[in-house]
């Protein structure tokens, strides 16, 4: 508001000087019209007293007095002719001086609506600009979220393709292979092909720790036992026993906070927790 109304001080102090010079304005056209109408005062009192003049001198021509003929004419012409010249004069003297005041107080009125006209188109333009900025703002942050979110997705996707040129590296040199069966003898040696457990083929993969063990067995492991182990994990992930290794069924150790099936489960898989 302040910026747009700035760009129109010009205006506005145009239109304020203009508002500020009707009253002297004013002042001077009245002062112009008493001049002119005491003017006309003087020229009717000149005509009055040269008709007294030329009365009383006609009537001396024709012998009669001062205060006969010429009194008479005198008051005759007062007034008939110039009591009514002057009303008349004073008339057209108040309608002139109305007529000026009631000029400037149009002008005033029309000046103070262009300027109250001004102020609103500059409230408008400013409501305007700062519409303008607002939804500029608004559209910037919708546009850094989507590239944010783009990156996230890139990043993540790049994340993605990374694990799995990892996994295939890691798998392309596992001693252990998967023969993509759900038997319990779906894990051999390469070398031997002999079986071997879940829990070998996840370390010959380099998976350690919760997270990659349960991504290996997310690719590899049957429905039921995938669930099973993500329900043992998920079981002891609050308490000291939440750490998943890898191990052999020869050397898995029973624990007492499992149940006997999943005891089994956990040795069949050769994991340890």
């Amino acid at each position: 508001m302040a910026e747009t109304s700035k760009s129109y001080d010009n205006s506005r102090k145009a239109l304020n000087d203009q508002i500020g010079a009707i009253s002297s304005d004013l002042a001077a056209q009245q002062q112009r019209i008493n001049a002119q109408y005491a003017q006309q005062g003087k020229n009717l009192d000149n005509q009055r007293n040269w008709q007294a003049q030329a009365s009383s001198m006609s009537a001396s021509r024709n012998g009669g007095s001062f205060g006969g003929s010429a009194e008479i004419a005198n008051k005759r012409y007062y007034q008939q002719t110039f009591v009514p010249a002057v009303t008349q004069m004073q008339t057209n003297q108040a309608n002139d001086l109305s007529s000026a005041e009631s000029q400037a107080n149009q002008n005033r009125l029309s000046l103070q609506q262009t300027l109250a006209q001004l102020n609103d188109e500059a409230n408008r333009y400013a409501l305007q600009r700062y519409d303008a900025a607002k939804e500029a703002e608004r559209e910037d942050a919708y546009r850094k979220q989507q590239m944010a979110l783009q990156r996230q997705q890139i990043a993540a996707q790049n994340a993605v393709n990374s694990y799995l040129a990892q996994a295939q590296a890691q798998q392309a040199s596992n001693p252990y292979a998967w023969n993509g069966s759900n038997t319990n003898s779906q894990f051999t040696n390469a070398k031997t092909g002999k079986g071997v457990t879940f829990g070998t083929f996840a370390k010959g993969m380099g998976a350690s720790g919760n997270a990659n063990i349960l991504n290996v067995a997310s690719q590899v492991l049957d429905r039921n036992a995938l669930n099973a182990l993500n329900r043992i994990v998920g079981a002891q992930s609050n308490t000291k026993h939440s750490g998943l290794t890898t191990t052999t069924s020869a050397n898995y150790k029973y624990r007492n906070y499992l149940s006997p099936e999943d005891n089994a489960l956990m040795k069949r898989l050769g994991l340890q927790i």
